[in-house]
């Protein structure tokens, strides 16, 4: 599957919901070429790249992208009677795009939840929205998962490795999300960026900036109140910063304490 946007995709701001198409590849190079709209999953996925590519390069154009998806796929596929996304957009006047017919069986709209073969559409977006959640403190983001993981709760496990990412969405949901902010580009950065990376954790981002990037204006809204403001940062010192459930703790300016902080987090409660 491939995503691509249309025209309609506007980064600057929320006000223009981004429309996704559906492209199918076809064998045949003689094959005649139909538009599609795009599924659940073109919106989940292209959410989920966005916000990696986020955590990547610390472009806060690319989680401004996430969000905008994230808000089109609420509106075009949740279901706001009984919770969960369906597969295909409801069809109306609201989005020009959603007026096309769509292709074959795509007609039909279904919840999907099983991975068969790829992971399914569901727990995908709710990963996504509880991902964003962890950025932004908006609590429909995490309304809005929960509503869709418990529509599946009851059978979740009957369907065994058909589930998986139910199960790792279900992680998302009951852990508590973290982010580490490295902010430097010195030595001692690099050292605090490279003991971060050593703990892998499903529910724990890790960003990193350089001094003069460090600003509100670069950062999402969950942090965008505390880094800027933190004394390190206009002290000149390179730090990381562990945030976990929209609390930050104290700056750490050594690789060895960031990891023992790290170790001590991950340590189950007695």
């Amino acid at each position: 599957m491939v995503q691509q946007s249309n025209n309609n995709f506007n980064g600057g701001g929320r006000s223009v919901r981004p429309t996704l198409a559906h492209v199918i590849a076809y064998s045949d190079p003689k094959a005649e070429h139909r538009d599609t709209v795009g599924v659940l999953e073109d919106y989940a996925f292209t959410t989920i790249a966005c916000l990696d590519a986020y955590e990547a390069t610390a472009d806060l154009s690319y989680f401004r992208f996430a969000r905008e998806i994230a808000d089109a796929m609420i509106a075009r596929f949740f279901d706001p009677t009984s919770g969960g996304f369906f597969d295909t957009a409801r069809t109306g006047p609201a989005d020009s795009a959603d007026e096309q017919t769509p292709l074959g069986i795509l007609n039909t709209r279904r919840k999907p939840f099983q991975d068969s073969p790829t992971p399914a559409g569901n727990p995908v977006a709710a990963i996504a929205l509880l991902r964003l959640h962890s950025y932004t403190n908006e609590s429909s983001y995490r309304a809005h998962a929960q509503q869709t993981l418990e529509i599946f709760a009851g059978g979740a496990d009957k369907y065994g490795m058909f589930a998986a990412t139910y199960a790792l969405a279900a992680v998302h949901f009951t852990q508590p999300h973290s982010q580490v902010v490295v902010v430097g580009k010195d030595e001692v950065a690099d050292r605090l960026y490279r003991a971060a990376l050593q703990k892998v954790d499903l529910t724990q981002t890790i960003l990193r900036f350089s001094p003069d990037a460090a600003v509100a204006l670069n950062l999402p809204p969950a942090l965008s109140q505390t880094i800027p403001n933190l004394p390190a940062l206009s002290e000149g010192r390179s730090f990381a910063v562990v945030c976990s459930g929209f609390t930050c703790q104290a700056p750490v300016f050594d690789a060895a304490v960031l990891s023992q902080q790290l170790a001590e987090r991950a340590r189950p409660a007695a």
